[in-house]
């Protein structure tokens, strides 16, 4: 009687994906398996858009992804730190649901305690040592000096709108995807380039034109968290990096502490 072969069960996609991040399956229980699962999903996940919108979101998906393991892994204290505390204090409220604007604060922006480097380093030489960052390039290109701004609107059509930056002065053509604004409305939004278009980049958070004054009198009073050889110097490294403080003084919840605007060096 001739013996039976064993069938030959492949492994899904999103489990060789994880496995060519190194990550030891056999140590992750169900639930593990069962979240690294979902996240595949999530990255595959369609996109509406135009062509380079789908890619701009399916990257940052990738680096999201990227982030977590890292996180999940405990590899830097400092970045697990941000991020439970972030997650605490604002991940679960509503008006953070687009899931790119605390995300890109602690993936982009956030300088890790004792490596001098963001998440977004550590993942542009993940993918260069893995022999894919050519497929990455116009991603980490397009992301790499992004920062949060306040930018206020001037015009708009149907298919872009004009902006101003407070403090800068520049004028900017952006991409309008947002769907409901008010004429003169500020923006606090990260905008990102890619392929000589530019995207707000996540849900903007905004203010009506009557309180520009105070907005500019807000963080005339806090640069001096920020040393620049000028008020404009300042003011960018200010929306590069106080990002924690902005999450804090969007949030509606009141019982919310409003965290300083160099509160990232808690971490």
């Amino acid at each position: 009687m001739k013996k039976k072969n064993k069938l030959k069960i492949s492994s899904p996609a999103w489990l060789k994906t994880i496995k060519a991040l190194n990550v030891d399956t056999d140590k992750l229980n169900f639930s593990e398996l069962m979240a690294f699962k979902n996240a595949d999903r999530y990255l595959n996940e369609p996109v509406k858009g135009s062509r380079e919108w789908q890619y701009l979101i399916h990257c940052f998906r990738l680096l999201t992804s990227y982030s977590l393991l890292t996180i999940y892994e405990k590899k830097y204290p400092s970045l697990s730190r941000c991020w439970e505390e972030l997650d605490e204090l604002f991940l679960n409220r509503e008006i953070f649901d687009d899931e790119v604007f605390i995300q890109s604060w602690v993936f982009c922006d956030f300088p890790i305690k004792n490596k001098n480097k963001t998440i977004f380093n550590l993942f542009e030489e993940f993918l260069s040592d893995s022999g894919i960052q050519e497929e990455y390039q116009d991603f980490i290109d397009c992301m790499k000096n992004t920062r949060l701004g306040l930018y206020q609107e001037v015009m708009s059509s149907k298919k872009k709108i004009k902006f101003r930056e407070l403090f800068t002065g520049k004028i900017i053509t952006v991409e309008n995807i947002v769907p409901v604004y008010e004429k003169g409305e500020i923006f606090l939004i990260r905008l990102v380039e890619i392929k000589g278009k530019k995207y707000p980049f996540g849900d903007p958070k905004c203010w009506p034109k009557e309180y520009k004054s105070n907005l500019e009198d807000m963080i005339k009073a806090k640069m001096f968290y920020f040393k620049g050889s000028s008020i404009e110097e300042q003011y960018i490294k200010f929306m590069k990096y106080a990002g924690p403080y902005w999450m804090s003084c969007v949030v509606t919840d009141q019982t919310c502490p409003i965290l300083q605007p160099d509160h990232y060096l808690s971490y």
